[in-house]
């Protein structure tokens, strides 16, 4: 048996820009562009995303700090956690993604730098455990994950 101490988690503080661990923040990637996956459509930028409250960031509450997962084979619940951020996208960061891509879009986010753990919740809901990124540097890793062409690409295409 594994004896996980949340007390770290609970004490957790959304780190400030000026004391984050991120590699860069969503206002250095206003520009960058999203591919979509409708043909003839002209690629979406972080700024169209932010602007039209597609893409969001809020601390996690404190239920969702934790997750049981159960599992029919265990005697009991699997712990799984801390997660930090609550994450959002909006329809259109949809058109930025595939579900039958050849990397799904919670793993191109567990690829980038300070993300620990990612759990898809539902279809547009994130919970991310990646205590050192800010607010801003965690959507600048979504925007990264948006942008790789694997999340586009659908497998044998």
């Amino acid at each position: 048996m594994v004896f996980i101490d949340r007390r770290e988690s609970e004490d957790w503080m959304p780190p400030q820009r000026s004391d984050c661990s991120c590699p860069e923040h969503d206002d250095e990637l206003t520009g960058l562009a999203l591919p979509v996956t409708e043909r003839g459509m002209e690629p979406l930028t972080v700024r169209d995303l932010v602007e039209a409250s597609a893409l969001g960031v809020t601390p996690a509450q404190s239920r969702d700090r934790w997750l049981e997962i159960y599992d029919e084979t265990d005697s009991g619940p699997d712990l799984i956690g801390p997660f930090h951020w609550g994450l959002r996208l909006g329809d259109e960061a949809r058109l930025c993604y595939d579900d039958d891509a050849a990397r799904s879009l919670d793993q191109a986010l567990l690829d980038r730098p300070g993300v620990e753990r990612v759990e898809w919740m539902e279809r547009e809901e994130f919970l991310v455990g990646a205590p050192g990124l800010c607010a801003s540097g965690l959507l600048a890793a979504m925007a990264r994950a948006l942008a790789d062409p694997r999340v586009r690409a659908a497998a044998g295409r």
